[in-house]
């Protein structure tokens, strides 16, 4: 069990990472913190240069609550000035149009219709004269053989007004803005070729743009090698951490198995590297100072291979702890593992605070933590004779405690729960331990013309076996519980009933049990409190999704979208926009409704539908589109809200005629220049309106 008296670290690295998290969720000024950290700095060398005042018990704690300041305001100003947008971003955002120059230092991503790029702006032209800068942003360049052909480094120049990127614009969507965030970026733009200009190819070394030409030189020689495309695009990710060309269905199916860790390279990868390559020199340790030659030359392999794999945050926590293990072991020293764990992460924030927002900087730490503490006493509970048996039940025993730990994180962050962990752990991490080693023996041997083809041969199998696998699990009735309700004081209340059952387990003490009894209690209660809550749903929304008639209503655990045909027919724009207010509101999976086509047949009890029309309980509302007919009908049609859509091409004068309405909404497939112009009809008629693109989704509790 974890003993705070033993791991000084664990106490050090808390108030730096609780003063990392003050400066993400609350903007501290720059500086009070700094004079903060400067006024308990020199607290702390007084109390050394009067160390009788320190060795006094009376005294101690005023000690220690400077150093705890101390860390919690170097944590906070640390973060505060990687996390907040610099005051010279005026300067790339204030005009309509700025020339940019900068690089790209990320690798490029390719989508359907553009080139995603990060680059690191360098300078910006003011006034006819360049002014140094120090901003990323993300470009968006329109697709062609120019921008296919960029590369880490490459220096490049552009015209163009970065913009803020949006916050999201319906209820519960994905955060798109304050991820960006957490990787710097607060900015960015879309280009066309006429818009921007390669100046020239990367010249200087950098550790990244090495790193992805090793790996892209890499994943070209397996393919070489005879791989197939799918069995190509696993064994990149699972060797050599290049994640990119994975089928989305393929990627799916990994993730309801609960297999998907064996795709990011992590501390099972690295793990496995130090088993391979502490046996292979075991040699040296006979010779004179080989302990200190053996373990310097496996950190420097490990470290090798986490460049090779693209200094990924779970690789680089797994190359710091393991080498912190292995300078503990050469030196004679017993490494207590909870201290290594701090000594990696503190190395890490200190390099880049915003780590600790990463999902899987998060869950490979609790992963790990797992393991360490909850493993061995689940590994107790049975015992075996046979090699077997007793290998199945280690391997069970680690996912299930590395379940216990990362499970609420997941259900936090993904909603799902993979049921078959277990079995797909069972045949997933033997074949991926086996990939692995295959795989690099492979890439080692590569150039020997049979023996490389023949390990190419055995390695494009095994991958298959290992698709084959994820896949027929993924395909078992019920292998995935989805669309979990799960929110942030859900999970910590989980995470403390896990503290407090894990302390009973240690001490056998009634107020562990206590304590653990009210926090399951109140967990169950607000859920009930929520299910309660959805029985009596009743909502109209007209969604904020770019280009498209989106309109929701969800009646009680019904669940219906009315949008046009391409939305529809596109599940995953649709679900990435909405599914997180539907999960939310407890809502079923839903029902589509095609607003393109005319149909009178009734969706639900509730909800009717006459062509364009439709009344939801009381509430009436009209879809105005390419189907939407003028009448000679004297007699207005009384609506609650008139939706308003970019097929149909009148005036609002003509739509007045017709009906009587509350509210004007204009959904978000209509164009700039129709806006504009209705906006400023409405605004001349005083019609009230509500439009979608700029205010974001309209919703109505009924």
């Amino acid at each position: 069990m974890l003993n705070f008296n033993h791991t000084p670290l664990i106490r050090l690295l808390t108030p730096f990472l609780v003063g990392i998290l003050s400066s993400v969720y609350f903007q501290l000024n720059k500086e009070a913190l700094l004079i903060g950290l400067s006024t308990t700095i020199l607290l702390l060398l007084f109390f050394y240069i009067f160390s009788n005042l320190n060795a006094s018990f009376k005294y101690r704690w005023l000690f220690g609550s400077c150093l705890n300041i101390v860390l919690w305001t170097a944590g906070a100003l640390l973060c505060n000035l990687q996390y907040y947008p610099s005051a010279n971003t005026q300067l790339v955002t204030s005009s309509a149009t700025t020339l940019v120059i900068g690089t790209v230092n990320k690798p490029t991503t390719e989508s359907p219709n553009s080139i995603k790029v990060n680059v690191l702006l360098k300078g910006v032209k003011n006034h006819q004269k360049w002014k140094p800068i120090t901003i990323e942003t993300l470009l968006y360049l329109e697709k062609d053989s120019s921008s296919k052909s960029l590369n880490l480094g490459d220096l490049l120049v552009f015209e163009a007004k970065l913009k803020e990127t949006s916050p999201p614009s319906n209820p519960d969507e994905f955060n798109y803005k304050r991820y960006l965030s957490y990787h710097k970026i607060n900015y960015q733009a879309y280009l066309t070729g006429n818009n921007w200009k390669k100046l020239k190819a990367t010249e200087t070394f950098s550790i990244a743009s090495f790193s992805n030409q090793i790996r892209l030189s890499l994943i070209n020689n397996l393919k070489e090698k005879g791989l197939e495309p799918k069995e190509l695009a696993v064994a990149s990710a699972l060797i050599l951490g290049y994640k990119d060309n994975i089928d989305p269905d393929l990627k799916n199916a990994y993730s309801s198995a609960g297999a998907m860790h064996v795709l990011a390279v992590s501390g099972l990868h690295v793990g496995v590297i130090f088993l391979i390559f502490s046996q292979l020199l075991s040699f040296l340790t006979k010779l004179k100072h080989g302990i200190y030659i053996k373990s310097v030359l496996i950190v420097l392999i490990l470290w090798m291979y986490a460049i090779t794999t693209g200094l990924s945050p779970s690789v680089m926590r797994a190359a710091t702890m393991f080498s912190f293990i292995i300078v503990a072991k050469a030196v004679n020293r017993n490494s207590n593992i909870y201290n290594t764990l701090a000594a990696s992460a503190f190395l890490l924030l200190l390099i880049n605070p915003l780590l600790i927002m990463e999902v899987g900087f998060q869950l490979s730490y609790l992963a790990v933590l797992g393991i360490v503490m909850i493993q061995p006493w689940i590994n107790n509970w049975f015992t075996f004779n046979n090699w077997l048996p007793r290998k199945i039940w280690e391997i069970s025993a680690v996912s299930i405690a590395a379940q216990i730990t990362t499970s609420p994180l997941g259900l936090l962050y993904f909603h799902q729960f993979p049921n078959y962990f277990l079995l797909s752990n069972l045949i997933v991490i033997p074949l991926a331990i086996s990939i692995l080693c295959i795989g690099i023996t492979t890439l080692c041997f590569s150039s020997i013309p049979l023996v490389g083809d023949f390990l190419g041969l055995i390695l494009n199998y095994l991958v298959k076996a290992l698709n084959f696998s994820v896949s027929y699990i993924d395909k078992i009735p019920y292998s995935l519980t989805s669309d979990v309700k799960f929110n942030v004081l859900d999970t910590w209340l989980i995470y403390l009933f896990i503290v407090c059952t894990l302390l009973l387990v240690a001490y056998r003490k009634f107020k562990y049990l206590l304590i653990g009894s009210l926090l399951l209690s109140t967990f169950l209660i607000l859920n009930l409190v929520f299910s309660y809550g959805t029985n009596n749903n009743k909502k109209l929304i007209v969604y904020n999704i770019n280009k498209h008639t989106a309109i929701g209503f969800i009646d009680k655990s019904n669940n219906f979208i009315l949008g046009n045909t391409e939305l529809i027919s596109d599940e995953h724009k649709l679900l990435f926009h909405v599914q997180n207010y539907w999960i939310n509101n407890a809502a079923k999976p839903y029902q589509s409704i095609d607003i393109m086509t005319i149909e009178n047949k009734p969706p639900s009890g509730n909800l009717f539908r006459c062509g364009n029309y439709f009344q939801f309980y009381n509430t009436r509302l009209a879809v105005i589109n390419h189907h939407y007919k003028s009448s000679s009908n004297l007699t207005k049609l009384e609506v609650d809200y008139l939706i308003v859509s970019k097929e149909y091409k009148g005036n609002l004068l003509e739509l007045t005629q017709f009906f009587n309405f509350k509210k004007l909404i204009f959904d978000s497939s209509c164009g700039f220049y129709q806006l504009k112009k209705w906006i400023s009809e409405a605004t001349q008629m005083s019609l009230p309106y509500f439009d979608i693109k700029q205010q974001g989704a309209f919703e109505v509790e009924l």
